[in-house]
């Protein structure tokens, strides 16, 4: 490009990278100011997923499971009322799993239920994945309408339906994976 004046012009080129997510299905999203108000660090981390669900529902075993490492799990609501961090190398990436304390709606009446409610709005995270009872899924799928309000970026697992089985309750997960959109 030239000028008026016949010099040699550089072109603009605009250095504001996207926004997180935006033309790339795969690209992380998360709000990276937000999670460190939230007190989160990213440094080495590629995503950032949430692990949310009702109290009881196994999320701490699903932490352990795919963390390694040993967070208490306990069988009382309240149980886990900080988040706990943790991660774990798949593929080519490095996930930030957040364990999050159980809650029944990000209607928060409770410490425990605003430190879930305002890391997922606010922390906006890659995905949030919510842990679900299958022996009790009308309660649990209240959680999870909400979550879907907030953001598409949502996995719904499964928990307990060894024991939905021997309770003689069915599920049908590609139904509910259907109807819910995920």
């Amino acid at each position: 490009m030239r000028d008026k004046n016949n010099q040699t012009k550089a072109p603009k080129i605009n250095l504001t990278p996207p926004p997180a997510g935006a033309g790339c299905p795969t690209c992380p999203v998360h709000n990276l100011a937000n999670l460190q108000k939230l007190g989160v660090d990213m440094t080495d981390w590629d995503y950032v997923v949430a692990l949310s669900g009702n109290p009881n529902t196994g999320k701490s075993t699903v932490f352990n499971a795919l963390t390694g490492l040993k967070q208490h799990t306990g069988n009382w609501p309240g149980k886990t009322v900080i988040r706990a961090e943790g991660g774990f190398e798949y593929g080519e990436h490095r996930y930030k799993l957040v364990d999050l304390p159980g809650t029944y709606s990000l209607l928060a009446t409770s410490l425990d239920e605003e430190i879930a409610r305002d890391f997922i709005l606010f922390g906006q995270p890659d995905v949030t994945v919510v842990v679900v009872d299958a022996t009790r899924l009308e309660r649990n799928l209240n959680l999870t309408l909400q979550v879907l309000q907030i953001t598409h970026r949502v996995v719904v697992a499964l928990n307990l339906m060894d024991e939905a089985r021997r309770k003689g309750i069915q599920v049908d997960d590609r139904r509910l994976a259907r109807d819910l959109g995920v």
